[in-house]
């Protein structure tokens, strides 16, 4: 299932998923959302199982995913984004997981060097969720529906995503999974390559910026069970510590994680993203936005 909102990439998305290996073709691909660029309507015409719920008008990610849910006939839904292109094994890789008794399986969004600003977006944004972290379950407190798979039946006891936080609505989705007592299993076989199309520095820091200003909502909903640190919520205290919390977490990311020390000169945009987050949660705070 793929919100789509006139992705250019979403070709090479659709190509990927019809590659898939290790599983048989009685599966239906779902595009939900709008296509100036009338890849997807190419795509349909190629292969029959795809299938385009146009919009009639721009929907956010979490609205797309819930009219997907809805339309949806199989009993497990693998939900991608029009940005990422899956692996030849990733569905085969999720289904593993799923035969081994989770319902909710998710993998790693690695990426290609590629140009500087969407390396440098990458590495800041999704370095928790690279090849190197092991398999099993909990891995970490999230897991974006930029690579999951949950069975259809879960969102019967959940509910269905939050249409009014976007971009925060996996992580809610995710912290609402772990309250209804499903582990999260992270397969890191299961990879996607993300290609987005942030090339700018202003893009960087956008999302960064937005990233922080429905993060601190969730980690306000969810605040005992994140165990969300109490600085988070003292803007001024926040904004003080900013420079010393960016670099610590910017640093904490290559030391962790080998796989990125290559990557090394993204450095100073990684600290200036953590930054922005820090100084935009902290007006979130202050604003008594975050607790709304």
């Amino acid at each position: 299932m793929i919100p789509n909102l006139h992705s250019p990439r979403i070709g090479e998305v659709l190509e990927a998923l019809g590659r898939q290996e290790g599983v048989d073709g009685e599966y239906e691909i779902l595009v939900v959302g709008r296509d100036r660029y009338d890849l997807v309507r190419r795509q349909e015409a190629k292969d029959g199982r795809i299938r385009f719920l146009e919009s009639e008008r721009n929907l956010n990610a979490a609205e797309a995913r819930n009219r997907g849910i809805k339309a949806a006939q199989g009993k497990v839904i693998f939900f991608i984004d029009a940005d990422c292109i899956a692996e030849e094994n990733w569905m085969i890789s999720l289904l593993g997981a799923y035969r081994n008794g989770f319902k909710v399986v998710g993998g790693p969004i690695w990426f290609d060097s590629g140009p500087y600003w969407i390396l440098c977006d990458n590495v800041a944004h999704f370095h928790d969720l690279l090849p190197d972290i092991g398999r099993g379950p909990n891995r970490h407190f999230m897991q974006p529906t930029a690579n999951l798979m949950i069975e259809k039946g879960v969102f019967d006891k959940v509910g269905l995503f939050n249409e009014g936080i976007p971009p925060g609505e996996d992580f809610d989705m995710a912290m609402r999974v772990r309250q209804a007592g499903y582990d999260l299993f992270f397969e890191p076989e299961a990879m996607v390559i993300h290609r987005p199309m942030r090339n700018s520095l202003k893009a960087v820091i956008g999302h960064s910026a937005s990233w922080a200003r429905q993060s601190i909502r969730v980690r306000t909903m969810f605040r005992k069970e994140l165990s969300t640190p109490w600085f988070l919520f003292q803007p001024m205290v926040l904004r003080v510590l900013s420079p010393l919390i960016a670099l610590a977490v910017t640093g904490k990311i290559f030391l962790r994680h080998p796989s990125v020390r290559r990557y090394w000169h993204t450095f100073p945009v990684i600290f200036l993203a953590k930054l922005v987050w820090c100084w935009v949660a902290a007006s979130e705070v202050a604003a008594g936005r975050h607790d709304k």
